[in-house]
């Protein structure tokens, strides 16, 4: 088997950036990783939506099962799926930023153009009559620079402390992934899940969604309460919108 060395060296910068910028060691102190450890609450975190029909399914089963997420949505999705945003923030999700276009360079980027940040807060708080206070960066990837410009524009940066594994392709047995997430649930886990990926408008996620109906009720008989991310940490998940400002009021 030949190596490629272009894919190794990819995968070496990849890792290496993943460990200093990424939940839930990297970020430079700005992630908020988990709540307090003291008390038996959780936190089910989605990333990369909204999509068809992946949300839908999962959206009908956390109505099931009776859970509120917080889910980190993209702009490009939402335009494709404004439905889906204001079915969510109706059923009681929290509804976040995950930058306009998933982009890590965007991020990374030094200066000060925050269109990847304030655009994506622009079409939800056009939806749903709020602006985001939470955000994740794409990929988890958190410069320095970046977290300045989040704070200084208001936003709580959310990471986690469990990262399932349902970003893979194919999708991992859900059973599985359930039974690994329950191993690694602590008292305030924010746990990772993705309902879509990002910059795809139909998008399904069968194991995911299998995932979550085996997590839900083993956590609960562990003692577990499902919350928000602004219930977990006593954060705010909105703000008012600032009239001709991009940023939060």
């Amino acid at each position: 088997m030949q190596i490629n060395p272009k894919r190794l060296a990819l995968s070496a910068i990849n890792n290496t950036g993943s460990l200093l910028l990424s939940p839930p060691y990297g970020g430079f102190g700005y992630f908020r990783n988990h709540g307090p450890r003291n008390q038996r609450k959780v936190a089910i975190t989605f990333d990369d939506g909204p999509s068809k029909p992946c949300t839908e399914g999962l959206l009908d089963t956390m109505a099931e099962l009776n859970v509120k997420s917080t889910v980190f949505w993209v702009g490009v999705n939402i335009k494709w799926h404004p439905d889906m945003v204001l079915r969510a923030h109706n059923e009681g999700h929290v509804i976040a930023n995950h930058s306009y276009e998933h982009s890590r360079k965007a991020g990374l980027r030094l200066g000060n153009n925050c269109e990847h940040i304030d655009r994506s807060a622009t079409m939800i708080s056009e939806l749903i009559g709020y602006r985001p206070r939470l955000y994740r960066p794409p990929w988890g990837w958190m410069a320095p620079w970046e977290g300045q410009r989040l704070t200084s524009r208001g936003y709580t940066v959310v990471g986690w402390d469990i990262r399932t594994a349902d970003w893979r392709w194919p999708e991992p047995d859900g059973r599985l992934m359930a039974e690994d997430t329950r191993k690694r649930t602590q008292p305030g886990s924010i746990i990772l899940f993705h309902d879509a990926n990002a910059g795809v408008k139909i998008w399904e996620k069968k194991q995911t969604i299998r995932a979550i109906q085996h997590l839900v009720p083993a956590l609960r008989a562990d003692g577990y309460e499902f919350v928000t991310v602004p219930e977990l940490l006593d954060i705010p998940a909105y703000a008012p919108i600032a009239t001709g400002s991009s940023q939060l009021a």
